[in-house]
């Protein structure tokens, strides 16, 4: 099965790019800003210094009330390291050689154009349900499966007494959802085994094999590269059927919203153009 990444590898991209963000753009080194932080120091690098306050405030929404004390660690030894490279690129006045200083610029016309038209897009960013109903009617045919998918429930573990101790305990009649969140060393335990629908190129191929070869809502052992495995196939959806509107309503958001910003861009750059001066002098593009 896919591994998960740890949470705080997560945090730990969000905060590099917000520190990238602010390199880049000259706007606020960290030493600057933690002349103007106030709270309590975690962490500190020359005059720099992150608080608790600003660490918190740079963890990503999503991850928000899950981190491990031990994944906060990490993360502030991540921005010393960074801060320490930030200094050291400072001292050897990476910043004054014209190549790094015109990386520099780009960054910062890329990340202000960026925002400029995020901006533009948070004004109409609501997708309707009538929205996403007429959509999917009207591309059904974009919505058929390219791959077989099968939904699957199981229960991971790593010897054989464990699997027939687990195995008695479903023929006993105890509930598949209970025994695989307190049996299962597969990180779906916590959704009680269930692994959802997937295909073929999103598991190993020992998992799909076996898989394959269950009958539908039947326990099955089998073993693949992961461990020793007791799953139960719960649907099989062939290549070319329908995918229903509830599999596909986050698609079919994000393609309305993608159609809907193409078109807001265009319209923001006719308006740009009527506004300003510009011009492009083609025979002289070579």
């Amino acid at each position: 099965m896919l591994e998960k990444l740890p949470i705080w590898e997560g945090v730990l991209t969000g905060f590099k790019t917000i520190q990238k963000m602010i390199v880049f753009l000259g706007i606020c080194g960290w030493v600057a800003c933690a002349e103007q932080q106030q709270g309590t120091t975690v962490a500190q690098v020359g005059d720099a210094r992150l608080t608790k306050e600003e660490m918190m405030l740079r963890i990503p929404s999503p991850f928000m009330g899950r981190i491990s004390i031990e994944e906060k660690r990490q993360l502030v030894e991540k921005w010393v390291e960074e801060e320490l490279l930030y200094q050291e690129a400072i001292k050897q006045k990476l910043p004054e050689e014209p190549e790094i200083a015109a990386l520099i610029e780009q960054a910062k016309r890329r990340l202000l154009v960026a925002e400029v038209l995020e901006r533009a897009y948070a004004k109409d960013a609501d997708v309707l349900e009538g929205e996403i109903l007429n959509y999917y009617e009207a591309n059904r045919q974009s919505f058929e499966r390219e791959q077989p998918e099968i939904r699957v429930r199981h229960i991971l573990v790593k010897d054989k007494e464990t699997l027939n101790e687990v195995w008695n305990r479903l023929r006993d009649g105890e509930l598949f959802e209970q025994v695989a969140r307190e049996e299962s060393v597969d990180v779906s335990a916590a959704t009680g085994g269930d692994l959802g629908y997937f295909t073929e190129d999103m598991v190993s191929a020992s998992f799909w094999e076996g898989c394959q070869g269950a009958n539908l809502g039947r326990r099955t052992r089998i073993t693949t590269t992961s461990g020793l495995h007791i799953i139960e196939v719960l649907d099989r959806r062939e290549a070319g059927s329908e995918r229903e509107l509830v599999d596909v309503r986050g698609e079919i958001q994000q393609r309305i919203l993608s159609e809907r910003r193409q078109t807001l861009r265009e319209k923001l750059l006719e308006e740009l153009k009527s506004r300003g001066e510009w011009s492009v002098v083609l025979d002289k593009v070579e």
